[in-house]
């Protein structure tokens, strides 16, 4: 039997477009289904939030040649200092002990969407299948049908092997009736960009608060991204402070060891939980 693609991925932000980079070289027909215009500010994935990878996530990158492109991008962690407020005694990472170029790395999520979806629109074997909403999946025996809407149209196509990355809140999970067990942790993490008085030099910062911890990273030569985890009940009047009051009452949770926080960009918010 014929099949419109070898492999449909539903969802084209991070996940599923670095999925479908890692297969590009690969003699296989790939079609990705995306709610939003691929590479737009509208893609969760790609917005201006920044993401840590991991050193072994420069690995993964490095294998699929795209190191190379995001490399001038990113923000190494050379140091990790944590520290828990109120008590004596620190805890410092170095990245010489542990033998590497950096402990993590620091970039803004649309980076790696502008380099993800370039490299994408470049292979012909890879159709991008978006604005588009996934409507239903049918798993037959030796392959899945896999409805969505485009255009107010509802259209089908097949594939052998279907991967969800559509997010914590899949809907081809729920399609699929696969269960979850979810865990509400009761706060929430505020996101920010802020410029500091005094240079980060490529360390991170684990503060640990009694109203709950706050990461800043470093982030280009003079920003750190914030990440402030806080309790709900505190996080519209987080967000709607004037500049001052913010960076003051940042101030006084995290401390001086990078001067005085200068200025903060756009803040967001995000309730966390376990899924």
């Amino acid at each position: 039997m014929t099949y419109d693609y070898d492999l449909i991925i539903v969802g084209g932000g991070m996940v599923g477009a670095t999925l479908a980079s890692a297969l590009r070289a690969q003699p296989l027909r790939i079609g990705i289904i995306e709610a939003h215009p691929f590479g737009s500010p509208g893609q969760p994935s790609y917005d201006d939030r920044s993401i840590a990878l991991a050193y072994g996530s420069r690995q993964v990158f490095s294998g699929m040649g795209l190191w190379e492109t995001l490399s001038p991008q990113v923000t190494p962690i050379h140091h990790i200092h944590i520290s828990n407020r109120g008590y004596f005694g620190v805890t410092r990472l170095h990245r010489r002990d542990s033998r590497v170029d950096a402990l993590g790395y620091v970039v803004e999520n649309h980076i790696i969407g502008s380099v993800l979806s370039e490299l994408i629109a470049a292979y012909e074997n890879i159709d991008l299948i978006t604005p588009a909403q996934l409507s239903a999946i049918t798993v037959k025996q030796t392959h899945a049908v896999v409805t969505y809407e485009q255009n107010n149209e509802p259209r089908q196509i097949t594939a052998p092997l279907v991967v969800g990355a559509d997010g914590a809140m899949s809907r081809l999970r729920e399609l699929s009736n696969i269960t979850i067990e979810r865990r509400e942790y009761e706060q929430s993490a505020l996101i920010a960009n802020v410029s500091t008085e005094l240079p980060h030099n490529y360390v991170a910062y684990e503060r640990f608060t009694d109203t709950g911890p706050i990461a800043l990273l470093p982030l280009g030569e003079d920003r750190c991204s914030l990440v402030w985890t806080v309790k709900p009940a505190d996080v519209n009047r987080l967000l709607q402070m004037e500049e001052t009051e913010f960076l003051q009452h940042l101030q006084h949770r995290f401390g001086t060891r990078l001067g005085q926080f200068l200025r903060v960009g756009q803040r967001s918010a995000y309730p966390l939980a376990l899924i």
